[in-house]
């Protein structure tokens, strides 16, 4: 026997489910690794340079007084405001400069569904008893909706597990960012946006190599090179090959039960009770990260993080 495991993105109400026992998967080189792949950080979303004609004197072109162009930019805002559809929006944004300007930034909002980061993320086991959630993680809001749910034959109210189970969609994931990223342009192309629109959108889709992990709710991180020196210190010690991700460091705080039963050594116990789980995360390049001006109120928590990694390594 043994508890089965999903990831919630409490956000965007999107789950990875059907992973099994954590055991089973920790180890596996593939899941930890498209977790934390999702959480990857999107770039802005670049200017389209304006294409003006040839002829100096054709450059001055009148707004025409009828048709959508005629309206004042507030009333097309609102137009645009009403489109609920990521990709409508995009069809209407590619009409022409002066809508795509306008539409920019709300583009770039919908757009940013590519990526989890700054999302709350989670990992539960189907053992968690339904008040048994890390404190302050659901708003007042989420713990009133989840405290009215229709009980089973049971009597029971429905865990959070148990609720996302059947009511939150599959979340598209992969280890490569690239996959994730198409899934979601691929119906822009059936639409037919092509040239400036679509290389805009794919370039603010395309992120910088992730080589740091920050929990954003606590102003904690881990940096891939932490995770390289780990790993070197475990093939000094351990026979064979194994090499931790950014995406084990992240599963391996952010697991949640209420029963320790994880398919994994005893001294791996506490991998149930992650004490980063629910928080908000993103995964950037250290680089930018460096020249951000909150620098230095974060805290590099490799110490715990690769402590936590050594003891999970026999059950791996």
């Amino acid at each position: 026997m043994g508890q089965y495991w999903m990831f919630l993105n409490l956000d965007r109400h999107e789950q990875v489910g059907g992973l099994g026992k954590l055991g089973e998967f920790f180890g596996d080189g593939s899941t930890n690794r498209s977790i934390a792949t999702r959480l990857c950080r999107l770039r802005p979303l670049p200017k389209i340079p304006r294409i003006q004609p040839s002829e100096v004197e054709s450059t001055n072109i009148e707004f025409p007084k009828r048709g959508l162009l005629a309206l004042p930019n507030e009333i097309l805002l609102h137009i645009a405001d009403v489109v609920r559809s990521s990709t409508d929006l995009v069809c209407f944004a590619a009409t022409c400069h002066r809508f795509w300007y306008l539409c920019s930034p709300a583009i770039e909002t919908a757009m940013k569904t590519v990526s989890w980061a700054g999302c709350r993320i989670i990992g539960l086991g189907d053992y968690m008893q339904n008040d048994d959630l890390p404190a302050g993680m659901l708003t007042d809001a989420e713990q009133a909706a989840l405290g009215g749910l229709k009980p089973d034959e049971d009597g029971e109210r429905p865990s959070l597990y148990n609720h996302a189970r059947e009511n939150y969609p599959d979340a598209i994931v992969s280890s490569s960012f690239s996959r994730v990223r198409n899934a979601y342009l691929r119906p822009l192309e059936k639409r037919g946006i092509k040239g400036a629109p679509m290389a805009a959108i794919e370039r603010m889709c395309t992120p910088v190599e992730p080589t740091v992990l920050r929990n954003l709710s606590k102003k904690l991180y881990v940096s891939a090179a932490a995770i390289d020196a780990l790993n070197k210190e475990i093939s000094q010690k351990f026979d064979g090959e194994w090499a931790y991700t950014l995406g084990d460091a992240l599963v391996g705080r952010i697991c949640w039960s209420s029963d320790p039963s994880c398919s994994m050594p005893e001294n791996c116990d506490d991998i149930t009770r992650g004490p980063w789980a629910g928080d908000a995360f993103d995964m950037t390049s250290m680089e930018i990260f460096q020249k951000e001006a909150d620098f230095s109120q974060w805290v590099d928590a490799k110490d715990e993080v690769c402590e936590a990694l050594l003891r999970y390594l026999d059950g791996c």
